[in-house]
């Protein structure tokens, strides 16, 4: 989380107001006010959504991904003397 706040943070400033340094350095190109401000939105935007896909959409996809598998693995059983055994990998016998 450490890291994503000094990300954030470091791109708002360079969106803003960049040092000398860094223009010469990442060669960036002068920017009107409204582009910096559209993109400084979508990039809060951005910070703001995968916080709540963290906090959130990860369970539900983790949920999604678990029934998926179950689903693609019923009805995989041997049977030996008509007792059915789960295959727990293909190299055990």
């Amino acid at each position: 989380m450490i890291s994503i706040m000094t990300l954030t943070v470091f791109n708002v400033a360079v969106l803003l107001s960049p040092p000398q340094q860094f223009i010469v350095i990442l060669e960036l190109m002068p920017l009107p006010l409204s582009a910096r401000s559209r993109l400084l939105v979508v990039a809060m935007l951005n910070v703001v959504v995968s916080m709540v896909f963290e906090q959130w959409g990860s369970e539900v996809v983790g949920k999604v991904i678990g029934k998926v598998i179950v689903y693609l693995r019923r009805g995989r059983r041997r049977w030996t003397e008509g007792q059915g055994y789960k295959i727990v990998e293909s190299g055990m016998r």
